[in-house]
């Protein structure tokens, strides 16, 4: 099948993220789309950078086992205190392996993929966004933001042939999120904010691929 371009087809829903939101354009494109793909995992599934695991909720009754790994501090409440470069699981020990906005964190993407890769069984999914645009943050542990060609380099090296990439939100999602992340820092501009919202999903379908807010990547390995 190899590596393959998805449209986004889940339209934005304003039940998780509010389009008065400043997050909206950012939050409900990839709680809707994350929602429609882990309620698809089955068998036991690793969460990398599983934070306080907000998206468990969504996984599906099929799912037996769940473990989160991440570094120990407040941000987190892992199962497993783990490296993501380096994970203490057996080879092929799980059917999924997932991993949100975790990336763009690490110093070498390349290793961790493939250490989700080598953790997850054949025949099994690894699932995963990264941010396409975003302002610092985490400073001084922000290193990365991805394009189509550089996930496809991504995927390739980690032995995973056959995946979609999907983006969740384009040029006017974008451009848009990123005025409404300096509107909420001026109480007198806040107002603005839910226009843009919607201004954004109305352009949003005419948009091209010069940039993309986040990615959804979805892969099978062989």
């Amino acid at each position: 099948m190899g590596i393959v371009y998805r449209p986004n087809p889940v339209p934005y829903r304003p039940h998780r993220a509010s389009w008065r939101q400043p997050l909206h354009l950012h939050l409900a494109p990839m709680w809707d789309a994350l929602a429609r793909e882990l309620a698809t995992l089955h068998g036991r599934i690793l969460d990398v950078g599983c934070g306080h695991k907000p998206y468990r909720p969504m996984l599906g009754r099929a799912v037996t086992e769940y473990i989160g790994v991440d570094r120990a501090g407040p941000h987190a409440t892992p199962d497993v205190v783990g490296d993501a470069s380096l994970l203490p699981f057996q080879d092929g020990h799980f059917d999924a392996g997932v991993s949100f906005q975790v990336f763009e964190h690490v110093s070498d993407p390349r290793a961790c993929l493939r250490e989700l890769a080598r953790v997850v069984k054949p025949g099994g999914t690894v699932l995963f966004t990264v941010p396409g645009v975003w302002p610092a943050h985490e400073v001084p542990h922000d290193h990365w933001r991805f394009t189509r060609n550089g996930l496809e380099a991504l995927l390739l090296d980690a032995g995973l042939t056959d995946g979609a990439l999907t983006p969740l939100g384009g040029l006017w999602s974008a451009i848009g999120q990123m005025a409404n992340l300096e509107l909420d820092k001026r109480w007198w501009a806040r107002g603005l904010i839910p226009w843009i919202n919607l201004g954004a999903r109305a352009l949003e379908p005419t948009a091209r691929e010069e940039l993309v807010l986040n990615w959804l990547v979805v892969a099978r390995l062989p």
